[in-house]
């Protein structure tokens, strides 16, 4: 049985990200975790949208009088975490939305230093992409299975990858063969062109199958 998408977590992303692509979500323990681009910036929690903070923004939301999420451990200890409520008069401005949005995703970004072996498998599924045929593409998750890593670490290296002319990180589509978001200057528009000069057809901004490897 699918699961019912709550109605907040419908109205936040369709009315007030005005259905933006870039922002996906996923469950889990039945909390969702929102992201802008495979990047979590926010928590949906028993109806409540939360987002990210740390020492750099967490005085916006205790000037709005929006406070943390707590919640009892098993042992009676409360445990406060890094969540703060998002400002009612936030909520459905979509100028101002954006830049808190833009906060605690600078938040998410401050990521521990990669070891050698991190960067080893990064290079690794970056040249994994030259073994992709011209007229084919792949997917986040495929690839993910090939190196046993999650479809978001996948999509992590293709965001940083510094040599897209040497490695064709364009070619990495979603599971779905909708393409939806691109890094690069001009977008999606961009990584169209890109696919279509090598072949690739596209009917309504989806891969088909067949293209898929």
């Amino acid at each position: 049985m699918v699961r019912k998408i709550p109605e907040i977590l419908v109205h936040f992303l369709d009315d007030c990200l005005f259905g933006d692509e870039s922002f996906t979500y996923k469950s889990m323990f039945g909390w969702y975790a929102i992201y802008k681009c495979w990047r979590v910036f926010s928590l949906l929690i028993l109806g409540q949208i939360y987002f990210k903070v740390d020492d750099k923004n967490r005085h916006f939301f205790e000037e709005a009088g929006s406070k943390p999420f707590k919640y009892k451990k098993k042992g009676g200890e409360v445990w406060v975490m890094s969540y703060y409520e998002l400002p009612e008069e936030v909520f459905e401005d979509r100028e101002e939305l954006e830049v808190w949005i833009e906060r605690s995703l600078q938040v998410e970004n401050k990521t521990k230093k990669k070891t050698k072996k991190d960067t080893q498998l990064d290079k690794k599924i970056l040249e994994y992409l030259l073994e992709i045929p011209k007229w084919k593409v792949s997917t986040y998750k495929r690839i993910g299975d090939r190196f046993w890593v999650h479809s978001r670490k996948v999509a992590s290296v293709m965001k940083y990858n510094k040599k897209p002319d040497v490695y064709p990180c364009y070619k990495v589509i979603s599971e779905s063969g909708k393409l939806s978001w691109y890094s690069a200057l001009d977008g999606v528009s961009s990584k169209v062109e890109k696919l279509e000069n090598d072949g690739v057809k596209i009917v309504d901004g989806v891969i088909g199958e067949e293209y898929i490897l």
